[in-house]
């Protein structure tokens, strides 16, 4: 379980890692406008910084369970909030729906190995 949980963590921390980078620096902006719906302000102020505290707690979770709990938990939230703005009518991309459905799968299945530990 804990190899799981270290596995799924690094695929996560490496999203989270490069996610704000690329909101910041404008390179996603495109896509995250198309996802969402949302302002690249909105992009830079509230979400890069949300999953940058995404990626902090997750990469703290390796040597810590409750810690990692909770960043499975904002991970969850964040994709499952992509999902939810993705499934408006206009914003259906499909590229979008299979990556935030695959982090929010893994992510999950963080969430739940850390709390079956």
């Amino acid at each position: 379980m804990q190899i799981v949980s270290i596995v799924l963590s690094l695929l996560l921390i490496a999203e989270w890692v490069m996610a704000p980078i690329n909101l910041w620096t404008g390179r996603t902006m495109p896509l995250f406008e198309r996802f969402t719906g949302h302002s690249p302000a909105v992009a830079r102020r509230v979400f890069a910084p949300v999953k940058a505290l995404t990626a902090l707690l997750l990469a703290i979770g390796l040597f810590g369970r409750p810690v990692s709990v909770a960043g499975a938990v904002l991970s969850t939230a964040i994709c499952g909030y992509y999902l939810l703005r993705l499934a408006a009518p206009g914003r259906r991309d499909p590229s979008g729906l299979a990556a935030f459905a695959l982090f929010g799968a893994c992510s999950a299945a963080l969430l739940i190995v850390q709390l079956a530990r």
